[in-house]
C-alpha cells in the first residue's frame, strides 16, 4: 500500500495539489482520471520523487517520507527501487538494442548478472509478443512496439508498483490497443499499477479503483462501478465531455 497524506505542491505560488490524501492498494490497478491540467501527472510523479511536493507525507511499506524534510540519496534510491515509471514517450536508448535497453538498469542498479537479466528480458519480450525483436534497435520498431519495450524495461526492475503516465497518448488507436491489452493482462496478473489515462473504456475495464482529480483536489475516490454508473453531476459532465470530444474526432 502507498499512502499519501496532506500533500501540497506549488508551481509559481499556485497550488497544483491541495492538501491531498489518497491510498493506492497493493496488487490492484488504480486509474487516475481528470481534465487536462488537473494535477494527475504531478500526483503520479510525486510517488517516486520526480516531483517533490512542499509538504505532506508518503508511507510506502517500510519507507516513511516527509516531503518537507531533506530526502537522502539512499531514501530516493529505496523509493525508486520499489517503483518503475513508464512515460508518454518511450525514451528508449537509440544506440542500444532492445535486449540492452531492458537489461542495462537491472545489471547496473540491482547488480544482477547478465545471464539472469537476459533470461528475464527474453521472458518479458515473449509476454508482450516481441521475442524476435531482442537484437533490433528502437528505430526499427513502431511506436506501439517501443512502448511495449518500455513496459518490459519497467518490469525488468521487479518493481512493487508500475507507474504509467499517459502511456498511449502518443500512439494511434491501433497501436494504443496493443499496449492497453498488455496492461490489462498485467492487471489480471495482480501487478500493482497506477495509471494516468484519458481512455475511459480502458479505465472502466482495467481499474480496481478510480481517483478523479480536478484543480488539485480529489473529487472521487472509489470503484469503477460508482464512477461510471452512479456519477456525481461533475463526473457526469466530464464523461459527457469525453464522449462529445470522441464523437467529433470520429467525424
Amino acid at each position: 500500500m502507498i499512502t499519501l497524506k496532506n500533500v501540497i505542491k506549488k508551481y509559481g505560488g499556485k497550488e497544483v495539489l491541495k492538501d491531498l490524501s489518497v491510498d493506492f492498494p497493493d496488487g490492484k490497478t488504480t486509474v487516475i482520471l481528470g481534465p487536462s491540467g488537473s494535477g494527475k501527472s504531478t500526483l503520479l510523479r510525486s510517488l517516486d520523487l520526480l516531483v517533490r511536493p512542499e509538504s505532506g507525507t508518503l508511507d510506502f511499506g517500510d519507507i516513511k517520507l516527509n516531503y518537507a524534510e531533506p530526502v537522502s540519496k539512499k531514501l530516493s534510491f529505496d523509493i525508486r527501487k520499489k517503483t518503475s515509471m513508464v512515460f508518454q514517450n518511450w525514451n528508449l536508448f537509440p544506440n542500444l538494442t532492445v535486449l540492452q535497453n531492458i537489461t542495462t538498469a537491472p545489471m547496473t542498479v540491482l547488480k544482477k548478472s547478465k545471464q539472469e537479466t537476459e533470461e528475464r528480458a527474453r521472458q518479458l519480450l515473449g509476454q508482450v509478443g516481441l521475442a524476435e525483436y531482442a537484437d533490433r534497435y528502437p528505430s526499427q520498431l513502431s511506436g506501439g512496439q517501443q512502448q511495449r519495450i518500455s513496459i518490459c524495461r519497467a518490469l525488468a526492475m521487479d518493481p512493487e508498483y508500475v507507474l504509467l503516465d499517459e502511456p498511449t497518448s502518443a500512439l494511434d488507436p491501433e497501436l494504443e490497443t496493443q499496449v492497453l491489452l498488455i496492461l490489462e493482462e498485467l492487471s489480471k496478473m495482480g501487478q500493482s499499477m497506477i495509471i494516468v489515462t484519458h481512455n475511459m473504456e480502458f479505465a472502466r475495464s482495467v481499474a480496481d479503483k478510480i481517483v478523479f482529480v480536478e484543480n488539485g483536489d480529489i473529487l472521487f475516490d472509489g470503484t469503477p462501478d460508482d464512477f461510471f454508473n452512479h456519477p456525481t453531476t461533475r463526473i457526469k459532465d466530464f464523461l459527457s465531455g469525453i464522449t462529445f470530444d470522441d464523437s467529433k474526432t470520429l467525424k
